[in-house]
């Protein structure tokens, strides 16, 4: 087991920044996401680099899915397109499966927890409740794929549960730009605050 990590009274919390999203090759790749990579990155190493725990979604789909009546196959386990981009991957890591696990007692001795998921939203996997009660309740900073989906439904779970958040708005991506907009507007006015990466990298 790695040495115990201090976390302080934040987490960055990356939703789905997976191969088949952010890049051009990907299955349901979101045009101009891409652009993204760099803001990304700055993001996952200022994290390393201050111990902020990362908690991570990803999709981890199989090949009957409910969710592929309604959008193409993506993501699906161990493809290559299912894997988080190299610039948001940090060790040592620990995989939260979509089934009922028991987490580990020494759960903040790891700089990434990445949460697997079948369905749009993340708290669909049984586990997260149970972590987020184990992380305590820190400000959580939020970002990735895709706005109005993903994004939406990490950060209204967040909501609902009273955690402070703040979504990152450079670094987030929509599908529809309208759709993302009304998204954000909608999030703001629950109490979301948006932040800039440069307003996070400069705290």
């Amino acid at each position: 087991m790695p040495a115990e990590i201090k976390y302080r009274d934040k987490i960055f919390w990356d939703v789905d920044t997976q191969v088949d999203f952010v890049l051009p090759e990907g299955k349901l790749y979101a045009p101009g996401a891409e652009r993204l990579v760099p803001h990304l990155e700055r993001l996952t190493q200022y994290a390393q680099q201050r111990h902020i725990l990362v908690v991570a979604s990803t999709d981890a789909h199989l090949p009957q899915d409910q969710e592929f009546t309604q959008w193409p196959p993506h993501c699906l386990a161990g493809t290559p397109g299912q894997r988080k981009i190299a610039q948001t991957q940090i060790s040592p890591q620990f995989v939260v499966p979509n089934r009922p696990v028991d987490l580990p007692a020494e759960i903040g001795a790891f700089a990434q927890i990445v949460i697997e998921k079948q369905a749009v939203d993340v708290f669909s996997n049984p586990n997260v409740d149970t972590l987020l009660l184990r992380l305590g309740r820190p400000e959580i900073t939020l970002y990735g794929l895709v706005t109005e989906v993903c994004v939406s439904c990490a950060a209204a779970g967040l909501l609902d549960r009273g955690y402070r958040l703040r979504i990152v708005a450079d670094a987030i991506h929509p599908f529809n730009e309208d759709q993302g907009r009304q998204t954000l507007s909608g999030l703001q006015n629950r109490g979301a605050q948006l932040v800039t990466v440069a307003q996070v990298l400069s705290a």
